[in-house]
C-alpha cells in the first residue's frame, strides 16, 4: 500500500507537460488500480500518445461520484525553479515539484484512497476519472465524456480536485 505523499513523488517524476504524452503516468495509475483488483478503460486521442483513464469501484449499476483531475502540468520553460521541478521536494514542511497542487496532489490522495475504496461495502460506485490536456483547454476530457453520455448508468456528480483560489465551487460555467 502506498502513501499518499509516495504516490505523488511519482506522479510528479513523470514529465505530463501539456506538449509530451501522459501515458508513462496513465499507465502506472492503471497498474497500481489493477493491483488491487480495478479495471480501467483508457479513451485516447487520436495519435494513441495520451488517454484519459476511467475506473469504478463499487456497484457501477448505480449512479455514483466521480473523482476527478487532470494529469498535465504546465511548461517549467524560462521558470526560475530552485528545486527539480519533476522531482518531490520537501523545504519546510512544504512538498515542491511541478503539479503538486494542480492536481498531482489531488491525484495522489484518491489513489491513496483506492485500498480503502476497495474494502468498504460501497453503496454507490466511486468512479475515477483522469484526463489530459487540460492546461491548453480541456480537450482530453471532452472523449472521455462521450463514452460516458453513451452509457446507460451516469454518475450522479463529479468532485473535481482543482485548487482554486483554496475555496470550494459548487458549480461551474462549463466547457
Amino acid at each position: 500500500m502506498s502513501t499518499s505523499r509516495e504516490l505523488l513523488q511519482t506522479l510528479v517524476g513523470f514529465d505530463t507537460t501539456s506538449r509530451e504524452s501522459n501515458l508513462h503516468l496513465i499507465e502506472f495509475v492503471r497498474d497500481y488500480l489493477a493491483g488491487f483488483g480495478v479495471s480501467s478503460e483508457l479513451v485516447y486521442n487520436e495519435e494513441r500518445s495520451k488517454a484519459n483513464l476511467f475506473a469504478s469501484v463499487g456497484p457501477v449499476e448505480l449512479p455514483g461520484i466521480v473523482l476527478s483531475g487532470h494529469t498535465d502540468v504546465v511548461p517549467v520553460d524560462g521558470q526560475p525553479w530552485t528545486v527539480p521541478p519533476f522531482e518531490l521536494t520537501e523545504r519546510d514542511g512544504k512538498l515542491f515539484g511541478r503539479g503538486t497542487a494542480d492536481m498531482k496532489g489531488y491525484i495522489a490522495c484518491v489513489l491513496a484512497m483506492v485500498p480503502a475504496l476497495v474494502a468498504a461495502p460501497l453503496r454507490m460506485p466511486v468512479h475515477i476519472a483522469l484526463s489530459y490536456d487540460e492546461e491548453v483547454g480541456c480537450l482530453g476530457v471532452r472523449s472521455l465524456l462521450k463514452v460516458l453520455e453513451e452509457r446507460p448508468v451516469k454518475p450522479m456528480l463529479c468532485i473535481i480536485g482543482e485548487p482554486t483560489e483554496l475555496k470550494p465551487v459548487l458549480g461551474h460555467k462549463g466547457k
